[in-house]
């Protein structure tokens, strides 16, 4: 019955190629918002940046960059501006910005005369206690199962984000504590075996997020049906933590976060 079903929708399909015409929908182009890539990881010069761009129309895959903004994040306890300075393609980085654990930060951009601003204070990682591995995992047996470790606090709501790097794929998930608080918690992860081998690397890593940035991340998550990098230009009108202080309908997409993330290199046996 598929074959047949399959066989017909060919044939009808083929009916159609002679007359088929290209249509482009007029989606609007006048509106392009401010992007705000400020995820930010302690001692990861690859995250330790702001990125900025601007969204397109949506026929394009290229998000413009902004290099013409003024971007700044200042440590609330003290008062100490640290100034983010443009190094081209949209990024902007300030090595010697060095945020410590529980400190309270606010990131300011200042783009065509409208000021931006966030507040995030630096969460921490739980630690990652034991790695296990199952060869003859899954349903038919044949599969890896491996499994991250790591004890959640039991006075506390908490919220995860994770990362799996490995030869396969490239993978950022949250988790919660709803149904775990307080236990030792494990992060379970399948692979089939002719996607990772013996002597293949998993880099794993994970940090505490609050609340309102796991929200965030799930939607991101959830809509783009990708998961291989949240941090990116954000699909659709999701808004983050970034408040427009002279006009809040022209808000920016993105949102800033500062965290410090625990890592582990695992070796598949």
């Amino acid at each position: 019955m598929k074959r047949l079903t399959y066989i017909f929708s060919l044939f009808f399909a083929l009916t159609l190629i002679g007359c088929e015409e290209e249509i482009t929908l007029d989606f609007d182009k006048t509106v392009p918002r401010l992007v705000i890539e400020a995820n930010i990881f302690v001692d990861e010069p690859a995250y330790n940046k702001v990125h900025l761009s601007t969204t397109t129309d949506f026929y394009s895959n290229i998000f413009p960059a902004v290099d013409d903004a003024e971007v700044r994040i200042t440590d609330l306890a003290d008062q100490t501006v640290y100034t983010f300075h443009n190094i081209k393609n949209g990024d902007f980085i300030n090595p010697s910005f060095k945020p410590q654990t529980g400190g309270l930060y606010e990131l300011t951009i200042v783009y065509r005369n409208q000021t931006y601003k966030a507040q995030s204070t630096l969460t921490t990682a739980p630690e990652i206690t034991e790695i296990t591995q199952k060869d003859d995992g899954g349903i038919t047996g044949d599969t890896y199962e491996i499994k991250f470790f790591f004890q959640d606090d039991p006075d506390t709501e908490d919220y995860y984000l994770v990362e799996m790097t490995s030869p396969a794929d490239h993978y950022f998930g949250t988790l919660n504590d709803q149904f775990t608080n307080g236990n030792l918690t494990d992060d379970l992860y399948f692979y089939d075996k002719e996607d990772i081998k013996p002597g293949d690397k998993l880099q794993y890593a994970i940090t505490s997020i609050s609340k309102d940035y796991y929200n965030y991340l799930s939607k991101l998550l959830s809509i783009s049906g990708e998961s291989s990098n949240p941090f990116a230009s954000p699909m659709g009108t999701i808004k983050g933590n970034l408040v427009n202080q002279d006009d809040k309908e022209n808000y920016a997409l993105g949102y800033f976060h500062i965290a410090k993330r625990n890592q582990y290199t695992y070796i598949v046996k």
